[in-house]
């Protein structure tokens, strides 16, 4: 009888995930209108739209964040924009407004969806997140980080 020595490899394939590496964060400022914010450095940015009003930045993961300002053509005053705005979400679980800005958070589909949004004078600067709610944990300080980084200068 001959026996047979079976050796069992297993390899470990993980899913990358945000939370495996401490990110590190480099900063976005727009010449147009006069904005910055930090992101990842680890994620792609999308060409700049020919107005150049903004940028978009993503992951391979599901994160996409866009950034940018806006002429408010439509004579909105700064609530009345955060009442158009929750018109983009199926649940809010979070909202906040101020003095010259606001805060909307919640889902829309599966997706988590974060939106700050600050008003000066007839402009109007714009950070919309969006990723898949299953990895709200990873995501987190993302979320965090670049909230407290938007800034207008």
């Amino acid at each position: 009888m001959k026996r047979f020595l079976i050796v069992v490899t297993i390899i470990f394939l993980g899913v990358y995930t945000p939370l495996q590496a401490q990110q590190t964060y480099t900063k976005y400022c727009n010449a147009r209108y006069s904005f910055c914010v930090k992101y990842p450095v680890e994620f792609g940015i999308a060409p700049a739209p020919a107005n150049n009003d903004g940028r978009r930045f993503y992951d391979d993961v599901g994160f996409s964040m866009s950034v940018y300002g806006s002429y408010n053509a439509l004579d909105y005053s700064l609530r009345g924009q955060m009442s158009e705005d929750k018109n983009d979400f199926d649940t809010i679980t979070y909202q906040v407004i101020k003095n010259d800005w606001y805060v909307l958070s919640g889902y829309k589909g599966q997706d988590i969806i974060y939106k700050k949004t600050f008003m000066r004078g007839d402009i109007f600067f714009h950070l919309y997140i969006k990723y898949p709610a299953r990895y709200k944990n990873d995501y987190n300080a993302i979320v965090s980080q670049v909230s407290k980084s938007f800034y207008i200068r």
